[in-house]
Parts: structure tokens; sequence; C-alpha cells
């Protein structure tokens, strides 16, 4: 029994100081919701039927309306052993991301269709080069 008791006293150790030293860090939330929001936005061009051309614009400017808005409210608590991923929505902070391993588990792209419907209209995107331009300004 004691055996036992000090095996699992020695896993649990390896097992905690293996979550602290693979804690994904800001970057890998914001690459990893980034990727699920250029494909919900990516998804959402293609299955408009739009000229081949404007849709492939209208997919980077998507992209780029997606990248301002986490640069401008991702927000990622690390607690040590894991990290969450918050986006402000709806003046709520919704979570969006975990990350433990090394590895970031996000929201389903149905979630972030839904999320990114209502925050890439024409008034909140142009709400949102407004509010960058005055960051990048200081």
């Amino acid at each position: 029994m004691k055996k036992f008791v000090a095996f699992m006293i020695v896993f649990l150790v390896v097992v905690g100081v293996a979550l602290v030293a693979t804690c994904p860090d800001k970057m890998a939330h914001y690459a990893a919701i980034r990727n699920v929001a250029t494909a919900v936005v990516n998804a959402e061009m293609n299955q408009k039927e739009h000229d081949e051309t404007l849709a492939a614009i209208g997919a980077m400017e998507g992209v780029v309306a997606v990248d301002n808005y986490l640069r401008m409210n991702l927000i990622v608590r690390d607690y040590t052993l894991y990290s969450v991923g918050y986006i402000i929505y709806n003046n709520d902070p919704r979570m969006v991301s975990v990350g433990l391993f090394k590895h970031v588990f996000t929201i389903k792209e149905d979630d972030a269709k839904r999320m990114l419907k209502s925050k890439l209209s024409l008034p909140n995107i142009i709400k949102q080069q407004q509010e960058l331009k005055k960051y990048e300004g200081i």
C-alpha cells in the first residue's frame, strides 16, 4: 500500500510539472482561435454565391477584421497548470479556449460563426478599425 501511495505522489508531481512546463501562452490561444475564425470566414464566403475574386477579397477583409477584433478583445488567464482564453462578447467575457499540454482546445465552429456574425457587421468593423487606429497612434 505504501508503494502505491508513493507511486501516486510521484505520478501527480510529474503530471503537475508537465502541466506547468507545457502551459500554452497567449500567442498559442490567439493562433488557435484565429484558425477557427478564419475557417468560419472562408466557409461563409464559399457558401455565398459571389464572384470568386469578390469572395477572396471578402475572406481577406473578414480575416483582417477578425485579427483586429482578437487583438483588442482576447484575454488569456494563466492558471499555472492550464490557461483559459476569453473574448469580450456583448460586454460579457466568454470562454473560447482552454490550453494544456501545449494544446489549445477551442470552441466549435458553429459557436464561432454565431459570435462572428454579430461582431462582423459593417458598423462593428468600422468601430473596431477606428479604435485600433486610436491605439496605434499612442
